[in-house]
């Protein structure tokens, strides 16, 4: 049966392919020669070979079939139709992908679409070229040579009768779908007229993000990977090389009015050939937002040949019916996870205004919750006893509303664990987390470290560094697990691969200074200081490493600058400890952790793990420290 299936489809083709042969040989069709000349630029035809002053210029597979497409055709316009059939195929696109691909183009030649010298746009109907063709051979014009009508059918019977067997042996190995293992999504570019919606797009992609996670034998590139392409006019190949991904999507959104304009393509990575592409053109609703990621999700799953594993409940269940509510949630995660202060306040207003838009969107509560969290860190160096409060009321509220979003436990359990010190409840929670979310593991690694169970935080960690290996925050979080289990060397490695994290230098540094390398930690925490300002975390690591190698005068003036600070803003008890048991000062240090378990401060979770309060472990008075935080005395 499969059999007769295979050869009934490869006649079906050969029927087809003879039947285009027999179009291409009617008179009216265009002539092309193998050779063809626009002003400076020569085009081979038969390799796909474009020069521009004797220099090879590197053309995607889907601007070459532009340029062949409108060279064969000229000096005649060749309409938007037949343009996309002629360069896409069979892939359905939208006429703004066809835009988007004639931008492309004239970059590469760098034209310019107010004077053009090659492309030309014919309002409305297509594209011509403006200068003449000519058609050359060794590098001089020459008449047309057209071939015999009975050697080109000759040669097209054996193209397809090639491309037939090529395809029966195809059938006989297997479905040939897109030999693609690893997906990478750039960020969506916001092509709305005031360029306003930057955050719905990167809104899209990421739920996008979460959807293709559930793509069967496929890997998804993290948001961060991708982030360095943002308005990139970087070649699809030369993106897919860097970030080892062989495909690529990309796409756009324009927002205008009350409509909705989704464009999504699915691209093969070294050969820039579109698999799959959609425009959606909507009613601007959360509805059909969703719909329409789900959609792209299935179709995306289709054009690969995976599953795709939906919801358990088989139906689609929107967060909010409130749009204004859900683009001020997208607007607020924007902010939340820039982690700076100033960001993380505009993501409070934004997501305080979602939740007055609709008061049982979890999701919103959920994002305040995040964001009231990181206000209370080093990140947005918020006295934790003035946010923490608040953002245990967002995650209590989150859960009442939806007791299965995972996020909503995630968060509950991480305040539990950083704030309220209550470790046998929270770990029930990370545990809970892990039923909805087996990758959801990161805050119940971080707990583990704390509790000294490192060999099952590790083995978390790894579990998510499989997933995502690329991914900055997950590697930097791996690399304080293997540091605080005492794998310094495991930590540099991963450290190496983050570079891009703000936390990076900090693990790499004390990953340095527990080797003993005095010298390379200063080196290390010295660039930081340079790269990110003059930050509360980057005076307290250098004065830190200073005071450790005995450059005393150093480190006692970048610790007077970081006693300075703390006059007029919070900075962190035990950052400022640190640095007062480096410099000897052991009264003042256990001062400052006793006001730091008075604030509530984060860092204190670390005590019995930090490299930087190794030598303390043991003293009664560090003890007392450790118990009154309900921690673990010793580390195992």
């Amino acid at each position: 049966m499969i059999g007769r299936h295979r050869n009934w489809i490869a006649s079906k083709l050969a029927e087809a392919l003879l039947k285009k042969t027999e179009d291409l040989l009617k008179p009216n069709k265009p002539f092309s020669d193998n050779h063809l000349r626009i002003l400076d630029i020569d085009i081979d035809i038969s390799s796909g070979t474009v020069w521009r002053a004797g220099e090879v210029v590197d053309l995607p597979d889907l601007s070459f079939r532009l340029l062949r497409t409108l060279a064969t055709r000229a000096p005649a316009m060749v309409s938007k139709d037949d343009l996309i059939a002629e360069v896409w195929g069979d892939v359905i696109v939208s006429d703004e992908t066809l835009v988007q691909r004639v931008r492309l183009l004239r970059q590469t030649l760098g034209e310019d679409s107010q004077n053009p010298r090659y492309i030309a746009a014919v309002r409305g109907r297509g594209y011509r070229l403006t200068a003449p063709v000519e058609a050359v051979t060794m590098g001089m014009p020459s008449a047309p040579r057209p071939h015999s009508r009975r050697w080109r059918l000759g040669m097209a019977v054996a193209v397809a009768v090639l491309v037939v067997l090529g395809l029966s042996i195809g059938l006989r190995g297997g479905p040939q779908g897109p030999t693609i293992s690893t997906l990478a999504v750039l960020p969506f570019n916001d092509m709305s007229e005031d360029r306003s919606f930057g955050f719905f797009a990167d809104g899209m992609q990421e739920e996008l993000l979460s959807r293709l996670a559930r793509l069967d034998e496929i890997a998804v590139l993290s948001r961060t990977s991708a982030e360095q392409y943002r308005n990139t006019t970087e070649s699809i190949p030369n993106i897919s090389r860097a970030l080892n991904a062989n495909g690529i999507i990309e796409g756009s959104v324009r927002v205008n009015g009350d409509k909705v304009r989704i464009t999504v393509q699915l691209i093969e990575g070294a050969t820039d050939r579109h698999i799959w592409a959609e425009t959606y053109e909507e009613e601007l609703t959360v509805e059909n937002i969703f719909a329409i990621q789900n959609d792209v999700a299935n179709r995306i799953a289709n054009a690969l040949r995976v599953e795709y594993r939906r919801q358990k409940s088989g139906s689609l269940v929107l967060p909010t019916a409130n749009l204004d509510a859900y683009n001020l949630y997208l607007l607020g995660r924007y902010h939340t996870f820039r982690q700076t202060p100033e960001s993380l306040d505009l993501a409070v207003q934004s997501l305080e205004q979602a939740i007055d838009r609709d008061a049982e969107f979890a999701e919103a509560h959920a994002a305040l919750g995040w964001a009231y969290s990181f206000l209370g860190t080093e990140y947005g160096g918020r006295e934790p006893v003035t946010v923490f409060p608040r953002a245990r009321v967002a995650a209590v509220r989150a859960l009442g509303l939806d007791d299965q979003l995972a996020d909503a436990h995630s968060l509950y359990a991480d305040i539990l664990t950083w704030y309220d010190w209550e470790f046998e409840l929270a770990e029930s929670e990370y545990r809970r987390t892990m039923v909805l979310d087996s990758l959801n593991v990161l805050g119940y690694a971080l707990f583990l470290s704390t509790q000294g169970r490192h060999d099952e935080a590790i083995k978390l960690v790894e579990r998510r560094l499989e997933a995502a290996p690329d991914d900055d925050y997950v590697q930097v979080n791996a690399g304080w697990r293997y540091l605080h289990a005492g794998r310094p060397d495991d930590a540099i490695r991963v450290a190496a691969r983050a570079t891009s994290h703000p936390d990076a230098a900090s693990l790499l540094g004390f990953s340095k200074l527990a080797q003993g390398e005095l010298a390379e930690a200063i080196a290390v925490f010295e660039e930081d200081l340079r790269r990110q300002g003059r930050g509360h975390m980057q005076l307290g690591n250098l004065a830190y490493a200073h005071f450790r190698a005995g450059n005393e005068s150093t480190a006692q003036y970048l610790l007077d600058e970081l006693e300075t600070e703390s006059d007029d803003a919070y900075v962190s008890p035990v950052l400022l400890a640190a640095v007062h048991f480096a410099a000897g000062n052991e009264a003042r240090g256990y001062e400052l952790l006793n006001a730091a378990v008075d604030a509530r401060a984060r860092g204190v979770i670390f005590l019995n793990v930090s490299t930087a309060f190794a030598d303390r472990r043991g003293d009664p008075k560090f003890t007392a420290v450790l118990e009154r935080v309900g921690l673990p005395a010793e580390r195992p």
